[in-house]
Formats: C-alpha cells, sequence, structure tokens
C-alpha cells in the first residue's frame, strides 16, 4: 500500500488485475491548477501528450456562467505517465505557470488548510489594554 497521497506501492493499471477497474485512487490523473482564462481542454491536451498518451481532458466550469474555473484535471494512458509529468518541476501553459499535482479520489485528499471549525476571532490582542 502506498503513503497517504498515493505515492508507491504497486498501484493497479487500466486492464490489469481487478475485473478491469480504474487504478486505485486515479492513479492516472493529475490535476492543473492556476490556469489562465483563456486555457482550452486543446492547449492542455497538446502540452501534456508531450508525456504521454492523454485519455480525457476537462476544464472544471461553472455550473451557472459556464466559465473556467481555473484549474482542470487530465487522464493518461499510463500511470508512468503521470511519474513522467511529476518529475518536471515547471509547467507553462498559455505563457502562466501552472500547478500540477497527483490527483485525489473525492473523499481521500488530505483536508484543506483552509477548512476548520474553528471560529473566527482568534489571534486578536491579548494584552488586556483595550485601546
Amino acid at each position: 500500500m502506498g503513503d497517504y497521497y498515493g505515492h508507491g506501492g504497486g498501484q493497479q493499471r487500466h486492464g490489469g488485475g481487478g475485473g478491469g477497474s480504474k487504478p486505485a485512487l486515479d492513479a492516472d490523473k493529475i490535476f492543473v491548477g492556476g490556469l489562465s482564462w483563456q486555457t482550452t481542454e486543446e492547449s492542455l491536451r497538446y502540452h501534456f501528450e508531450q508525456y504521454g498518451t492523454v485519455v480525457s481532458v476537462e476544464v472544471m466550469r461553472d455550473r451557472v456562467t459556464g466559465d473556467p474555473r481555473g484549474f482542470a484535471f487530465v487522464v493518461f494512458q499510463d500511470v508512468e505517465t503521470v511519474d513522467l509529468v511529476m518529475a518536471d518541476a515547471r509547467h507553462e501553459i498559455n505563457h502562466k505557470v501552472v500547478d500540477v499535482k497527483r490527483a485525489q479520489a473525492r473523499g481521500v485528499a488530505p483536508p484543506s488548510i483552509h477548512n476548520s471549525n474553528k471560529r473566527g476571532g482568534e489571534g486578536g490582542d491579548d494584552d488586556g489594554d483595550d485601546m
């Protein structure tokens, strides 16, 4: 079994073993964030096809307006292609450096540092004077 982030641990390929199920934890998928509003599925496919066969590209859009939300998911034919993509520290698409990460299945990703059950007002002035 791999670590919390899905690294290591004999990940399954499409068509192998497990009754034709998808690789564990979307091992063949990447998240691409910080996209330019002009970035299209075609420009993402063009960039990532240099690493291997791209199965699908989905730029996420606002349900109401249809405007791009600034991130996308790219699925590759081979899990090894994700390793090649991740080996490059810098990816520039449409003249903008983007954030590329291994995709995590919903409910499996680590909790966000931005979601908290804490109430506001922490870290206020504790020195006792009310000035």
